[in-house]
């Protein structure tokens, strides 16, 4: 079940040792503030997490693995609280409004967003298609491109399956929300007026029904 190996994954991830979890943390930060992936050392990375060289090289062979790791566990760090809204009961409407109120709420922004495409960019074609981790295995993150893919699949299936809906193309459903999810974050970037909160989502969410029924489908 999905939602098992999710909870248990976002468990791995928050058991991981400490030194770890303060290493990929120092790769968020340095992102966050426009630092170019590629450019990234070892040694800005150990500065960063407070720890030394030699003990990074601990737990990654190169810097390549370190930074691979990294963006995997940030992505899922940030996006963990979405997620699992995904697997929450109730409708499609439902789970999206509870989205944007986290999106909200959380001030997720600009910069998060950023780097989560930064992530996207940088993933491994190999590691894509890499089987989801069976209980008792350890902690993997690539992994993290399964939850996501499977996690956006089902859900946009449940708004078909609801009839809200008529489009099938998978790859269109997956860009419509995610322009809709842009666009509710650069609305949001520009209007925090807690009353205007409802009107800017009914907009985004309407415009994505209106974009999900606006093709034939045979």
């Amino acid at each position: 079940m999905i939602n098992e190996d999710l909870y248990g994954y976002i468990q791995e991830m928050e058991n991981l040792p400490e030194k770890e979890i303060k290493i990929y943390l120092a790769v968020g930060e340095l992102i966050k503030e426009g630092k170019d992936i590629g450019s990234l050392t070892i040694s800005e990375i150990s500065n960063r997490a407070g720890i030394g060289k030699g003990t990074t090289y601990e737990y990654f062979e190169s810097k390549e693995e370190l930074i691979y790791k990294a963006l995997h566990y940030f992505v899922i760090d940030s996006l963990k609280v979405v997620l699992l809204k995904m697997l929450d009961e109730g409708s499609f409407k439902d789970k999206f409004y509870s989205i944007m109120d986290y999106m909200w709420d959380s001030r997720l922004g600009e910069d998060t967003v950023q780097s989560i495409m930064s992530f996207v960019r940088n993933i491994n074609p190999a590691y894509k298609e890499a089987p989801l981790k069976k209980s008792g295995e350890k902690y993997d993150p690539c992994t993290a491109t399964n939850f996501i893919e499977i996690l956006l699949k089902q859900y946009l299936n449940s708004g078909f399956e609801e009839g809200i809906f008529t489009e099938k193309d998978e790859i269109y459903r997956k860009n419509v929300l995610s322009s809709q999810v842009l666009l509710f974050l650069f609305l949001m970037k520009d209007i925090r007026e807690e009353e205007r909160k409802k009107e800017i989502e009914d907009y985004v969410y309407d415009g994505m029904i209106m974009l999900l029924n606006s093709r034939k489908n045979d």
